[in-house]
């Protein structure tokens, strides 16, 4: 959640932004015209979460659509490159052309900050920008869901950052502590058993993965709220028999 409100504070809240043909509102427009207004006050998790996803698909898909016409001018659509059945070797170059020219990283950015104004494509930068942080987030949605402790834990620095730059100083200096203990200063024996307990299962199934966090919530709501019991149940003693604890 800490996330997707940071991409909403990068993204959508400035107004700055909503007049650029190519920015993240105007995308909004198209693909929830009905929610334009929610998006920018109070849109919740969810919107911004599946908006992202969806923004994001768009544009790698265009990235995919470029990419093909370099390799073969006649691939002038996806569904040309598809039927030309291409090679996997070819599949992998490609992802990595689309990743080093769509994808922005600190040494590309600078180099074209630092052109003459009359050669930059600001709108190309901003879109490298985005494509950078929608794939960050993304990528963390799929090792939180698999369960891949190790991809999570590679992806706090770059979020350290981000909500640092977006006023949420408290998960700055949380992660950055919590980061630094686990890496450096707990026992090799206390940080291995923080990192098997980050994530959790409660169904078993497969890319089912949770925060666990989310499954103390869950047993808050059940003990707190659905079997709290009314009247004279609703005690302490009926909340602490109805819990995981009795």
């Amino acid at each position: 959640m800490a996330c997707a409100d940071a991409l909403w504070r990068i993204y959508i809240q400035p107004k700055e932004g909503h007049e650029d043909a190519n920015s993240l509102y105007q995308h909004i427009g198209i693909l929830r015209p009905d929610e334009t207004g929610k998006m920018v006050s109070k849109p919740g998790f969810w919107r911004v979460h599946d908006v992202v996803h969806h923004d994001l698909w768009a544009s790698m898909l265009d990235c995919w659509r470029l990419e093909a016409m370099r390799c073969n001018s006649t691939w002038s659509d996806l569904d040309k490159f598809a039927s030309s059945k291409p090679s996997w070797e070819l599949i992998e170059s490609m992802s990595y052309h689309i990743v080093n020219k769509y994808v922005a990283s600190t040494k590309d950015l600078d180099d074209a900050r630092e052109k003459p104004q009359a050669q930059r494509d600001k709108r190309f930068e901003n879109q490298t920008l985005r494509n950078r942080d929608k794939l960050l987030y993304i990528d963390l949605c799929h090792a939180m869901n698999a369960g891949d402790v190790g991809r999570v834990e590679n992806s706090f620095l770059p979020w350290i950052y981000m909500f640092k730059a977006t006023g949420k100083h408290k998960y700055t200096s949380q992660m950055t502590r919590f980061l630094t203990n686990l890496q450096f200063n707990y026992p090799k024996d206390l940080s291995h058993i923080i990192r098997i307990n980050l994530l959790c299962n409660p169904t078993g199934k497969v890319f089912a993965f949770r925060a666990v966090d989310w499954l103390v919530e869950r047993n808050n709501l059940y003990t707190k709220v659905i079997f709290r019991g009314g009247g004279p149940n609703g005690s302490l003693d009926h909340i602490i028999k109805e819990s995981p604890i009795e």
